[in-house]
């Protein structure tokens, strides 16, 4: 059933500015995923989409521990929802590992390894009994149309308008935010929450335009193989189960999606030298089969068989956005990549965005007013600068591990693996609901000090 229709320890607490909701603005996985975490609580919204209906780009998407338990917090049924299409290593000796990290090519040493042999599993060594309490898997897959489309299951009708491409917003006198659109709408709201991506049009108001989205010096080839070409070209083991191949310079990440119809599979090679640039406008780019192969001389040759066989006919760009500005501005507010944007090489992006989801979400009905809202917005981004920022630069450290060019580890996979340990239990296991309870502590503090001033008066 709809949020909306739920019931919350926190129903009816929030009351909005003069009737008026809070706008989030872009409909992709993290603005709905915010939407329902508001409805929930019955905090009214409105969605305000660029494009003429719902949708999202790429293919597969990589859930943890974390993200899956953020979820279940946003909402019991967007968690059931998403285990409908969900996909997990099928080797159910493997339920608690992330991933199968292998070499990609040969070792570069006399007698050294070959490419396809595994280096080691990643598993989660620190809390297995968390994935089972949900009903999922240390690692799960969902192809991003399926999370989409159970997302908007849960929205209510007539809650959000499309192709309105948002261009500014102004605080007005009476507290209220106007929001201005490319076609000459403007809309009213109780405050407004960024949710548009990379290339946030919202940051720039909260940032500022020096805080920029920056290539970081890698592409993606991607390839969505059917089950019956990955298994032959690499063995029912390593098609449906995740594997990461390593390299000199690149790596490929494998996994299976669609209950295991198709194998994802992603190529990411590095530019070579320290200069180099991509324009945010044109994020991806023609490319042909030949060129990927070109990039790939060396490698397993069944995994570069079956990738240049399905290989799009597109390359994408990675960028990062690293800063040290707040996440928010007076009621206007950031989250997920229109804040953090991250490198994949963590599998941790979209489920930051939930993260941030439940956070703010919960956060907001607790202020019980618009009144409140420039508080609850401080205390989100005091509680979430802080662990998407070190995403941002363990994902870079992590993506020069996996192509064997981090200093003093190189190819050395006992210490890679100590690090990417590090790295994955750093992120599997923040105590989301410690972390709420922080903020909420800050929002206190910050209250006890105003009705202290004011008693003083």
């Amino acid at each position: 059933m709809p949020p909306s229709a739920t019931t919350s320890e926190n129903a009816g607490t929030f009351q909005n500015h003069a009737s008026q909701e809070i706008a989030i603005v872009g409909g992709g996985l993290g603005g709905l995923a915010l939407a329902i975490g508001l409805l929930k609580h019955h905090v009214n919204v409105h969605i305000y989409e660029s494009a003429a209906a719902f949708s999202e780009t790429g293919a597969g998407v990589a859930f943890g521990p974390n993200s899956t338990r953020a979820l279940g917090l946003i909402h019991d049924a967007l968690l059931e929802g998403y285990k409908k299409h969900a996909t997990f290593n099928e080797n159910r000796d493997h339920d608690h590992t992330f991933l199968s990290f292998r070499w990609g090519m040969d070792e570069k040493k006399e007698g050294g390894n070959k490419a396809g042999d595994l280096m080691w599993h990643l598993e989660d060594l620190w809390n297995t009994e968390g994935a089972q309490k949900l009903d999922v898997r240390t690692r799960s897959c969902i192809h991003r149309a399926r999370l989409l489309d159970e997302l908007v299951a849960l929205l209510p009708q007539g809650i959000t308008s499309f192709r309105k491409n948002f261009v500014s917003a102004e605080e007005q006198l009476d507290g209220s935010v106007k929001l201005y659109f490319a076609d000459g709408t403007t809309a009213l709201a109780s405050a407004v929450i960024g949710c548009d991506g990379i290339k946030s049009q919202a940051r720039e108001i909260v940032c500022g335009p020096s805080v920029q989205a920056t290539y970081v010096g890698e592409y993606a080839y991607r390839a969505m193989v059917p089950k019956a070409d990955a298994e032959k070209a690499l063995g029912k083991e390593l098609a449906r189960n995740g594997q990461l191949y390593c390299g000199y310079g690149a790596y490929v990440v494998t996994y299976p999606v669609e209950h295991g119809d198709f194998t994802n599979m992603v190529a990411i090679p590095r530019e070579s030298g320290e200069s180099y640039s991509w324009s945010l406008a044109d994020w991806t780019v023609p490319t042909t089969r030949d060129e990927f192969v070109q990039h790939f001389k060396g490698w397993y040759p069944p995994l570069v068989e079956v990738i240049a066989k399905y290989c799009g006919p597109q390359k994408w760009a990675l960028f990062n956005l690293q800063h040290s500005a707040p996440y928010y501005k007076g009621k206007i507010c950031l989250l997920g990549d229109s804040a953090h944007a991250t490198t994949p090489h963590l599998g941790a992006g979209a489920g930051m965005a939930m993260e941030d989801a439940f956070i703010l979400s919960s956060l907001i009905a607790s202020v019980k007013s618009s009144e409140g809202i420039e508080s609850a917005f401080r205390a989100f981004d005091s509680v979430r600068r802080p662990r998407t920022q070190q995403l941002i630069k363990n994902s870079r450290i992590a993506g020069l591990a996996t192509d064997f060019m981090m200093p003093g580890v190189e190819d050395d996979t006992d210490r890679m693996k100590d690090h990417f340990k590090a790295w994955y239990k750093w992120l599997w296991h923040e105590d989301l609901e410690a972390q709420l309870q922080l903020a909420k502590n800050l929002l206190k503090v910050r209250d006890d000090a105003i009705t202290d001033r004011l008693a003083s008066i």
